[in-house]
């Protein structure tokens, strides 16, 4: 234990090495108080802000008429920040997109230093939030190309309409920017991804959480791990909790990964990697106490929006009804009891890779959650940039394609739609013609070499249904609806959970028959989806008219002329 409190003690020396992240200097005349040893001024435009909370992740304190906050702060975390409040924003520096709204504390913990900020005032009660999250750079598959030459690109033109009606737009990044693996291999950590949002002219202003694959993998096992191997990350991106205001939106971020990275021989390791890199997913006890203080400063009708790296709620075995509450069990009741009482609760997080929207009213045993909805969005990377890689589209773990969620908000009204990367907005499924995929798993020899590898994995050469079609709708939710018609017969439509076909031959077969890993003792388990609807044509050539419409009433439609191949790149 001694051990590892020096090493700590070590670091937070380092950390004072790093300049401010807040370059804002006041002219303002100000002297801390006895007991403050965090000091400064908060001001708009030269005029100072009365009433803003300031924290150093343990204690919130508010701003004087003269814009001043004396905060009595054992420096632990290393950083300090302002709570953004509504109708203002914080700066950005130059071409960087990271919010001023922080800086790095350079002094002992006896020593009063001041840091101050600066806001600029906006109009944000309407404004739309980028969700995004397992962007996954590593510097590996040509990923920073593939992320600046297709990711940024899609998504600057889909805010291009938001943009041009003056709506401010802000990205809440859910986490895994990196990947803890290759850091030492590949010589890029997530103070390099900083760097890349600003190569890659990210279009928005970036707010960050911490994913698992975001701690460094050399911090030995100890106590102290999860705080110590933040490091890097809090030095490139600031407090690993927080919040902020946008419009009548209060937005909460949290860490809900503790990371062990505890010694095992079977786990796989990069240079400088002295553990397995396992982690769990739990709220520490300062979060906990913070949040009650953030939370207790927030009237219980504004809407709360939390940004988290891995779900909270969701559907057990990912279909709808019963909700997992993925928390330790002696937390659970107490971050319910936390957001209970609000009128309007949303969260977004990753680490799935998979979209999912799971409603907290569809399990009426539960009826505390009742006012969540969370939004589990899918890898911005896909499969970690792999279908790239492999020379086929950007497509995840169950055939979604990569992408990222769009919130637009209206006051306290909140939408939301799903954004693939390579598709513009109005396309929100794709339908296979089962007759074309059956040929195809019949056929082609990488999928029987495949399928005689690993004989557990869906072989849809067996497909039995004639005329069958399954379309797989990403962003599905319970209140969606779908509808297949054949010459304007309505035909039966079922849903089912089944793997993507698509993702099999764009992924599975190339990572394993391209690389020569044939290993039956490798895990290539089914990658199941339940956003899958089959249907049973009267004929092989009709063309059916397939219908999707979403949570708000938006229609999505195709045409879909059969026979319609079946390949890598099909639309």
């Amino acid at each position: 234990m001694k051990r590892a409190l020096n090493l700590l003690t070590l670091l937070l020396l380092v950390a004072t090495t790093v300049s401010a992240q807040s370059t804002f200097t006041s002219s303002a005349k100000v002297s801390p108080k006895r007991g403050a040893t965090i000091y400064g001024v908060v001001e708009c435009d030269g005029v100072p802000l009365e009433g803003v909370a300031v924290s150093d992740g343990y204690q919130i304190v508010h701003t004087s008429k003269k814009g001043v906050y004396q905060l009595p702060s054992a420096k632990r975390n290393g950083n300090v920040f302002i709570i953004i409040p509504s109708g203002y924003e914080a700066l950005t520096e130059g071409d960087d997109v990271v919010p001023q709204f922080w800086a790095h504390l350079t002094a002992d913990a006896a020593t009063p230093e001041r840091h101050d900020f600066t806001l600029r005032k906006v109009d944000n009660d309407r404004h739309v939030i980028v969700a995004v999250t397992d962007i996954h750079l590593s510097n590996r598959f040509n990923d920073f190309e593939l992320f600046a030459g297709s990711f940024v690109p899609s998504l600057r033109a889909e805010l291009e309409q938001y943009r041009q009606q003056g709506i401010p737009v802000y990205t809440i990044s859910m986490g895994d920017n990196s990947f803890d693996l290759y850091w030492y291999d590949y010589l890029y950590d997530i103070g390099d991804f900083r760097t890349s949002l600003i190569k890659a002219k990210y279009p928005t202003p970036f707010f960050n959480a911490m994913g698992n694959h975001d701690h460094d993998g050399a911090t030995p096992c100890s106590e102290q791990t999860d705080f110590l191997a933040a490091a890097k990350y809090r030095k490139a991106f600031g407090p690993t909790y927080y919040s902020f205001n946008i419009g009548k939106i209060h937005y909460v971020i949290l860490d809900n990964i503790v990371y062990h990275n505890e010694p095992s021989k079977n786990a796989k390791k990069g240079k400088g990697i002295v553990g397995s890199r396992n982690h769990s997913q739990a709220l520490t006890r300062e979060q906990l106490d913070w949040l009650a203080k953030d939370l207790a400063l927030v009237d219980k009708s504004t809407p709360v929006i939390f940004g988290v790296h891995s779900p909270i709620f969701r559907y057990k075995n990912y279909m709808d009804g019963e909700i997992d509450i993925r928390l330790p069990e002696e937390q659970r009741s107490e971050f319910i009891n936390l957001i209970k009482d609000f009128k309007c609760v949303h969260i977004l997080s990753g680490h799935t890779h998979r979209n999912r929207c799971c409603y907290g009213h569809r399990d009426q045993t539960k009826p505390d959650i009742a006012n969540v909805t969370e939004h589990t969005v899918v890898a911005a990377s896909g499969a970690r940039w792999h279908t790239s890689a492999f020379g086929g589209p950007q497509i995840g773990v169950t055939g979604d394609p990569s992408g990222c969620k769009i919130l637009p908000i209206d006051g306290t009204d909140i939408k939301w739609y799903f954004k693939a990367t390579e598709f513009d907005s109005s396309k929100q499924f794709r339908s296979y013609d089962m007759n074309e995929v059956r040929r195809y798993f019949n056929e082609n020899g990488e999928v029987r070499v495949f399928l005689d590898h690993f004989p557990k994995r869906t072989d849809y050469g067996k497909y039995e249904k004639e005329n069958g079609v399954l379309i797989h709708v990403w962003d599905w939710a319970t209140d969606w609806k779908i509808s297949v018609k054949e010459n304007g017969k309505e035909l039966a439509v079922k849903r089912k959970k089944a793997e993507c076909p698509q993702y099999m031959i764009t992924y599975d077969i190339p990572k394993r028959l391209w690389t020569f890993d044939l290993n039956t003792g490798s895990s290539v388990k089914r990658s199941m989806h339940p956003h899958m609807f089959h249907a049973v044509a009267s004929s092989a050539d009709s063309t059916l008219e397939i219908s999707v419409t979403d949570s708000f009433g938006n229609v999505y439609t195709e045409q879909m002329e059969r026979p319609k191949a079946f390949h890598k790149h099909m639309k």
